[in-house]
């Protein structure tokens, strides 16, 4: 080889070497685009639940809704099933939840005992819980069913569920707008409306009991013990929680688990089935146990998250009618 041949020979590996530099960088940058295209579609199912299929239009009900719903996914005003008024109960959010009011003498029920209110779980709206209506009103209670905020025709003003954080304080509004009008006030809550009313319960003194269905320790322990979270490194799963909480303007110290040890006067019935795969009955198990005043648990082998009723409406209701006589029946 001359001189001048050395001089412009370049060696293959000084080529090799920057391609698998940019090899490097393009993997890299699309692991990462995919990881955090993930955690921020993980983050949106988690902050903007779909409840089965059903929007916010009132008007609109797929087939799906109507299935777990009911006739118009609920909708008393296309169903006219029942007397109803239309209300609006002052958030302490700073805005107006719209509700529902449907009186039991002017359905036909003689004497009206109280009223019980309806809290829904997330993603879902008061439509969700109009097939237990017929149930209440037999055991003459009016029924206030309302939208919490986010959800239904209710205001938005930070979009996303918050697991209860700012939840609650329309679940207290809710309370404080019967409390002048009923002496026998009970409350329903599912899922996230249930954690909402623990989180409320120290300032439900005057509440003759509450009756909740799958209710959860805390939102950490909620994603922590999801199946998803299963095969998920734990740096990944903190890093979701981290992201939820920051989008969604809320943080994780407020909780039934941290609420539960300041009060001690209203009786508890926690529902749970043993196939919610949302929610672990086992948070219903240690809920009950944190409690410092007693409380009931029935956890039936069947019913998924929210669907309980369904499964055995004749047992589930036998086991509410129990509980609401011998509390309404005490005061």
């Amino acid at each position: 080889m001359t001189q001048n041949e050395k001089k412009n020979h370049h060696p293959k590996r000084n080529w090799i070497l920057p391609r698998v530099g940019y090899s490097l960088v393009i993997v890299f940058s699309l692991v990462l685009f995919a990881f955090t295209f993930g955690m921020w579609s993980a983050s949106d199912q988690i902050l903007f639940p779909n409840w089965k299929g059903v929007s916010k239009d009132f008007l609109k009900c797929s087939p799906e809704g109507e299935k777990n719903w009911g006739k118009s996914c609920g909708n008393i005003r296309l169903t006219k099933e029942f007397y109803f008024r239309e209300v609006l109960i002052p958030s302490l959010n700073g805005y107006d939840l719209p509700g529902w009011l449907v009186p039991a003498h002017e359905n036909g029920i003689l004497f009206s005992k109280g009223v019980i209110l309806f809290v829904h779980g997330g993603g879902s709206d008061r439509r969700e819980l109009t097939r237990l209506i017929p149930f209440y009103l037999n055991q003459g209670f009016d029924v206030l069913s309302f939208d919490l905020s986010c959800h239904g025709e209710a205001p938005c003003m930070v979009p996303g569920l918050t697991f209860g954080n700012r939840e609650f304080r329309d679940v207290l509004s809710a309370y404080l707008y019967v409390s002048k009008k009923y002496k026998n006030i009970l409350m329903f809550g599912s899922s996230v409306g249930a954690s909402s009313l623990l989180i409320a319960l120290p300032f439900l003194n005057g509440v003759k009991g509450l009756i909740l269905e799958n209710p959860m320790i805390n939102f950490n322990r909620l994603i922590l013990d999801s199946p998803e979270s299963a095969s998920l490194p734990n740096w990944m799963i903190q890093s979701l929680i981290d992201l939820v909480t920051s989008r969604g303007k809320f943080d994780s110290l407020l909780s039934p688990e941290n609420s539960l040890r300041f009060s001690s006067s209203v009786p508890l019935l926690l529902i749970h089935s043993k196939k919610d795969f949302v929610v672990s009955y086992k948070h219903s198990e240690f809920l009950a146990n944190l409690y410092p005043a007693p409380s009931e648990v029935w956890f039936p082998e069947l019913g998924s998250h929210g669907k309980v009723w369904d499964e055995n409406p004749s047992k589930y209701e036998a086991r509410v009618k129990d509980f609401i006589q011998r509390n309404i029946s005490k005061k």
